[in-house]
């Protein structure tokens, strides 16, 4: 609080950590996907033959959309309450990148609990699907391919890159506009 009172005075970024602002906001933006997800089932857009509507593009974008806004409102906080209004692009893509971290796990532990639990049976639908749609002589790289995408360890394992890649990405479009110099000491 010191820093917001005597804005002379800097914040060493190394004595702040980044977790729990990643936590707080990849909390919230892993719970809006759990919501958005479990809205896609509830509406029939998560079964193969609708995942290409208008509908299921359309959450697709909201979900983007959230996803940005929540990993700006997450540096921008870290930057102007956590460090007192300057960082650096590095911790701007790492509170970001982790941010997106916490929100993949949550998704991927959602992604489970619906395919495991909930309905299992979207995944044999979804591999079925795949190799239905193959090109004429794809069809074994198809059902390699299904296999592999609906294996219960590499789906939630490759959410988690995923997210940790489009975080990395989007943190460092985000740090980039967002990073701040501190003010110089006199």
């Amino acid at each position: 609080m010191t820093t917001l009172d005597d804005p002379r005075r800097t914040v060493d970024p190394q004595s702040v950590s980044i977790w729990p602002t990643a936590l707080r906001y990849g909390g919230i933006l892993g719970g809006i996907a759990v919501v958005l997800g479990l809205i896609m089932y509830l509406t029939g857009l998560t079964e193969p033959e609708n995942q290409q509507s208008a509908g299921a593009m359309g959450l697709g974008c909201l979900s983007g959309i959230i996803t940005i806004v929540g990993l700006v409102l997450a540096i921008k906080k870290h930057r102007d309450q956590d460090l007192g209004g300057a960082i650096s692009l590095g911790r701007a893509i790492g509170v970001g990148t982790a941010t997106a971290v916490i929100s993949g796990v949550i998704s991927a532990i959602w992604g489970v609990i619906q395919n495991n639990i909930i309905a299992p049976e979207i995944m044999e639908q979804t591999r079925e699907a795949m190799i239905e749609n193959a090109q004429p002589g794809q069809e074994e790289l198809m059902e390699t391919m299904a296999n592999i995408m609906t294996n219960p360890v590499i789906g939630p394992l490759a959410t988690i890159l995923g997210s940790a890649f489009l975080g990395l990405i989007l943190s460092l479009i985000i740090g980039a506009i967002m990073k701040k110099d501190p003010a110089p000491t006199v």
